[in-house]
């Protein structure tokens, strides 16, 4: 029994570490942009696409504008033409994995009754029925696209996924860490 539970703690670290590896971050520019000369902001397209409620779109626009803010950007006063227009689309996925695992009981071959060798029946390595899992997760994607204002082009897009808890607060932590991770290396990629 607890060979057992030693066993499955293993899976779920695994599987906690398959998570921490599941975060990802892609970041594309236009090469040719000058993004010296942007410096003010306004807001264009934010489409939430999945299940995200209001007080999630005014964390996403809070921690975005305070990662522009970071980066020398202010918000254009009313009726003042933009550097930049800045859109994000958000989206709740779920993930489905399979974790398989052999609880290593059941008949084998090996020390048998009489410390001889032959057919046996207890621990070891194979032998038991395979057991396998599926683990579902939900992840945050985000895309944050900047756009030129003057000529209408995209000079500047971050996509970030984050796995999501279920606790708000963790997942409070866990959009500042995928937004901050989206704009590290702004405005070039990593």
């Amino acid at each position: 029994m607890k060979a057992t539970r030693v066993i499955q703690s293993l899976c779920l670290l695994l599987v906690a570490a398959s998570v921490a590896l599941g975060q990802k971050v892609n970041v594309d520019w236009n090469r040719s942009a000058d993004f010296q000369r942007h410096r003010t902001y306004a807001w264009g397209e934010c489409a939430d696409l999945g299940e995200l409620s209001q007080l999630w779109q005014e964390r996403i626009v809070q921690n975005i504008e305070a990662q522009l803010a970071a980066r020398g950007f202010r918000k254009a006063a009313p009726g003042q033409q933009p550097d930049v227009i800045v859109n994000y689309r958000s989206d709740v996925k779920e993930r489905v994995s399979y974790i398989a695992y052999d609880y290593g009981y059941g008949p084998g071959w090996g020390m048998g009754p009489g410390l001889s060798w032959g057919p046996s029946w207890g621990w070891g390595w194979g032998g038991g029925p395979v057991t396998a899992e599926s683990v579902t997760r939900r992840e945050l994607a985000l895309t944050v696209d900047l756009v030129d204002a003057r000529q209408n082009r995209l000079i500047w897009r971050g996509e970030g996924a984050e796995p999501l808890s279920r606790k708000p607060e963790k997942n409070i932590k866990r959009l500042r860490r995928a937004v901050e991770r989206v704009f590290r290396n702004y405005p070039y990629g990593a």
